[in-house]
């Protein structure tokens, strides 16, 4: 036999042990596969029943600031409407006042100065003081005599007589005539004692 073959021999017999080597291998590693992993030992009474954590709401971080505002906002609209109610209410007692203040009838002062029963207080419209009255229905009129002569408060003109809307005959010195006015118009009066004095009375 020569050394060809030897080492030839040698040669097959090296591989054949490789091959016995990887079976061996693969068998041990199959049994590690095969082998099962212990089951869990359950004592009864020992279940626990699995716990759950109670998940918490999520909460808006911004969501107190809105209330806070919004808050205000209500607060913000009552005060404004409250100022507005107060406004509203103080224009309503204004406006009932003017009301009463006119529909409550008023007495309206004028003077017979001293001084009348000569001529000359018509050039400066100073017979009656005030020469001319603006009054509405149902105000009256109060004429005083403060002069020392006797004179009439009479409606009408100088010209064109009396017109009998009203007439004071004779008002002594410190006496006082009145008339109330129930119609709209423009009254002329004049003194028929001296004719010279006239006077208007306006009513609205």
């Amino acid at each position: 036999m020569t050394s060809i073959d030897k080492m030839a021999i040698a040669w097959s017999l090296g591989i054949v042990a490789i091959f016995v080597a990887l079976a061996a291998s693969g068998d041990s590693l199959q049994g590690i596969a095969d082998v099962k992993a212990p089951e869990p030992v359950v004592r009864p009474g020992t279940i626990e029943e699995p716990s759950y954590e109670e998940t918490k709401p999520r909460t808006d971080p911004f969501a107190d600031l809105a209330a806070e505002i919004k808050g205000q906002s209500k607060e913000t609209t009552s005060e404004s409407m409250s100022k507005q109610d107060k406004e509203q209410k103080m224009m309503k007692e204004q406006e009932k006042m003017k009301m009463q203040e006119r529909e409550s009838p008023k007495t309206i002062n004028v003077s017979i100065p001293s001084g009348t029963a000569a001529p000359g207080c018509e050039e400066t419209n100073e017979c009656y003081i005030p020469y001319e009255v603006e009054i509405t229905v149902g105000d009256t009129v109060s004429w005083s005599n403060d002069d020392t002569a006797a004179h009439t408060v009479t409606s009408g003109t100088p010209t064109e007589g009396p017109d009998g809307v009203f007439d004071s005959s004779l008002v002594m010195a410190g006496a006082i005539y009145e008339f109330t006015f129930e119609q709209k118009g423009n009254y002329d009066y004049f003194c028929m004692v001296h004719p010279w004095m006239t006077g208007i009375v306006q009513v609205n």
